[in-house]
């Protein structure tokens, strides 16, 4: 009778109240000397003199945007997030002062793991659905030669098909680093078994070389056009929680080249204490760290894009996107509601984080299947039959 009774209050009380529990423990000295602190800006990144003298495109940065991508608030509740997405347009409007010519960059560590399907996936998300007159990828390796991949079986068809859309380079990191407050410093060549750190300068480094937006090869587009965010530089949102420590993310990332940002985050990478091995030191800290610093100094900073826009599937079970590796068999149980909202988000945003997950494959029939990969092969087939994207 007594546990009756206890299982029953504890039902009463599930069914009456929400109940919102994240435990994470940090150090308190860890806090006061890495987090809290606000390191001084560099004194040269946003020189008006500096930025003349390089290769910053101050026309399209300073240019009057169209599109706010900065909803203000981190909305965790329901479709929110989702119908924010909604709200830009769906191609560049007229009158917008875009890039003309957008190079998206990936990197490859290939001393950890072979190129598979999930890699062939992500670049046929992007050269098969943006704009082909504008848009091109970089695909940067490790290897001390390209054709450590383009040798590849895999990747052979793809650079066949897309021709110089698509291109392979090593990277250099000494070389990029030159005129770079990065420049010969001793943890160039740091890195790690998650290809985390230097994953996270590579990133930078290629964007200040080249510039352009930068996917983690962990993403995959949905096809939705990414000029639309082409007018700001711009970082992600980690989650829909705001993590205090850790509420940005540059799994997607925009910049421009030479970009007094980036000058920043190499310059806050060259004066701090080294990152730790596998760590977000270089990534995600970093970033937050410029950000208040930049705030501090009286410097509008780079835009931070909402959650969902590239990363749906890290909020709340009520609200986030599914599980992209789950059971089919638990989809199958869908109803066609619950269908029709998942499509219809995925519609709206612009990318699904997988936070890597390097050996799961996408189930058959799964909603990652039938609402990205088969959508993106019909595009893929439709190049190839040179219909224009």
């Amino acid at each position: 009778m007594g546990n009756a009774l206890l299982v029953s209050q504890v039902l009463f009380f599930l069914w009456t109240y929400e109940v919102h529990v994240e435990i994470q423990l940090f150090s308190r000295g860890w806090v006061r000397q890495t987090i809290l602190p606000v390191r001084p800006a560099s004194s040269s990144c946003f020189d008006p003199s500096r930025i003349a003298s390089s290769s910053y495109n101050t026309s399209l940065a300073r240019a009057p945007a169209f599109v706010d991508v900065h909803a203000g608030m981190n909305m965790p509740l329901g479709r929110d997030c989702y119908d924010f997405a909604a709200t830009l347009p769906r191609h560049p409007l007229p009158g917008m002062v875009l890039p003309e010519h957008t190079i998206f960059h990936t990197y490859w560590r290939n001393d950890l793991l072979p190129l598979s399907e999930r890699q062939v996936a992500l670049l046929h998300s992007i050269l098969a659905t943006q704009d082909r007159d504008t848009a091109s990828v970089i695909l940067w390796t490790n290897a001390p030669q390209p054709s450590a991949l383009t040798d590849l079986p895999i990747l052979r068809p793809l650079l066949d098909l897309y021709g110089d859309r698509l291109s392979v380079r090593s990277v250099d990191k000494h070389a990029l680093a030159r005129g770079t407050p990065m420049e010969g410093h001793k943890l160039l060549d740091m890195a790690d078994k998650q290809a985390w750190v230097d994953g996270d300068l590579v990133r930078i480094l290629v964007l200040n070389y080249v510039g352009g937006i930068w996917v983690d090869f962990d993403t995959i587009l949905t096809g939705r056009d990414l000029r639309v965010l082409g007018e700001h530089e711009w970082v992600t949102q980690w989650d829909c929680y705001d993590k205090v420590y850790q509420p940005l993310n540059g799994a997607m990332m925009h910049f421009y080249r030479q970009s007094p940002y980036l000058c920043e985050m190499l310059h806050q990478m060259a004066t701090s204490p080294p990152p730790t091995r596998n760590s977000v030191d270089w990534g995600a800290r970093l970033y937050h760290k410029v950000w208040r610093s930049l705030v501090a100094e009286g410097i509008k900073p780079f835009k931070i894009l909402p959650y969902c826009f590239t990363d749906g599937v890290s909020c709340r079970l009520d609200n986030r996107l599914p599980d992209p590796f789950g059971e089919r068999e638990a989809e199958k149980r869908w109803g066609k509601g619950r269908w029709d909202d998942v499509e219809s988000k995925v519609k709206n945003v612009w990318g699904v984080h997988l936070h890597n997950r390097w050996d799961k494959q996408f189930p058959k029939g799964g909603w990652v299947d039938e609402m990205i990969l088969k959508p993106v092969n019909e595009r893929v087939e439709r190049y190839r039959a040179g219909v224009g994207v």
